[in-house]
């Protein structure tokens, strides 16, 4: 098994990527990259407005873009968007190179969560902002090829705020019998 010296967040919009991401990284003093952070900055633009004046396919292929460019050259946890880890080369990338964790979670939770800033999320149609969001669940559902281990989010939000120090000890021991099943 290679050394992975970054771990990746995957998982659908709303499943907390970005939030948990950065407050692991401030826990353990790592760096954080949020890869819609990077396409904002490289664009100088939302990544709303980014979709209203470009469309989802040249977003795609500049999200392609930058996260390839992303070294895994130290310690960071990177979360990237909601649709990334569906991209070959990006799905690819994380698979060989990072620990990757699919956050998963109740398909009514995402929708109460992703409702409380639906505007901020260009994909969903503000007009139905349920049947959108169910309709990117079974788009989005869990690939084949899965990430490095799937796990689900409420263990992970309770070790992030409780304070455990063992957190990377669950995680560590979570990928050795997901690699003994061949989960991974």
């Amino acid at each position: 098994m290679a050394t992975h010296k970054s771990l990746v967040l995957v998982g659908m919009m709303g499943t907390g990527k970005s939030t948990i991401a950065k407050e692991v990284a401030k826990k353990l003093k790592i760096e954080f990259v949020d890869t819609d952070t990077l396409i904002e900055n490289d664009e100088n633009l939302t990544i709303a407005e980014i979709f209203k004046k470009n469309g989802e396919k040249y977003f795609r292929e500049l999200e392609e873009k930058i996260f390839l460019k992303i070294k895994n050259d130290k310690e960071k946890i990177i979360s990237v968007g909601g649709g990334a880890f569906i991209n070959d080369a990006i799905r690819k990338k994380i698979l060989k190179e990072y620990l990757s964790i699919w956050l998963n979670m109740n398909e009514d939770l995402i929708i109460n969560r992703i409702k409380r800033n639906a505007k901020k999320r260009p994909m969903v149609d503000q007009n139905n902002i349920e049947k959108s969001i169910k309709n990117f669940i079974t788009h989005y559902s869990l690939p084949q090829e899965l990430g490095s281990l799937i796990l689900i989010l409420m263990c992970i939000i309770y070790f992030v705020e409780s304070g455990s120090s063992t957190l990377f000890t669950f995680l560590f021991i979570s990928l050795t019998i997901a690699s003994r099943f061949r989960f991974v």
